[in-house]
């Protein structure tokens, strides 16, 4: 039986509408703006679930911070978090991107414009880079993880493997 306390549907709402007009820099950073809500401030899951979340989004096709957001809706408001919290993280994106877009196509091409994209970009990389760095820090224990990140991340990099044969390998039987 699940003694954790569920949160209201409006809390589901209110967290993942500001989460969707808030977050950018791709599901990367997404999902660590998610993780700072859901597991250093609100306590709603726990590092080991949610590091358990993103390892399985990474095995189905799509995006994952919005199949985070879903499944985290649906952890703590039921169905309806379910519907909530995946309506009001993808729709204001959606907006903002279509809006983001035009003025691209506008402005994309004058000096202000590509130096406000680079600026964008350094941003996200800073914030893929601390969202790596702090679940880095929770799931490399010892030495063995540490190997294993280690060639996970040559493999990726080096040999450009699809990172879901390597969750699909590292994934624990308990």
């Amino acid at each position: 039986m699940d003694t954790k306390p569920r949160s209201s549907l409006g809390q589901v709402i209110r967290l993942f509408l500001r989460l969707g007009f808030t977050a950018f820099g791709g599901p990367a950073a997404h999902i660590a703006m998610m993780h700072d809500e859901v597991v250093v401030r609100r306590r709603w899951l726990d590092e080991q679930h949610f590091l358990d979340l993103v390892g399985a989004t990474n095995l189905i096709p799509g995006p994952n911070s919005t199949e985070m957001a879903i499944h985290i809706g649906y952890d703590r408001a039921g169905w309806r978090g379910l519907v909530a919290a995946g309506v009001c993280f993808i729709l204001p994106a959606t907006l903002i991107v279509g809006s983001l877009a035009w003025a691209y196509v506008a402005y994309g091409r004058t000096p202000q414009g590509e130096a406000l994209l680079y600026g964008i970009n350094v941003a996200a990389l800073g914030l893929m880079a601390g969202v790596t760095w702090q679940l880095g820090q929770e799931a490399i224990v010892d030495g063995v993880t540490l190997f294993l990140a280690v060639g996970a991340m040559i493999l990726l990099f080096r040999f450009k493997l699809n990172s879901a044969w390597l969750v699909l390998v590292g994934v624990s039987p308990d």
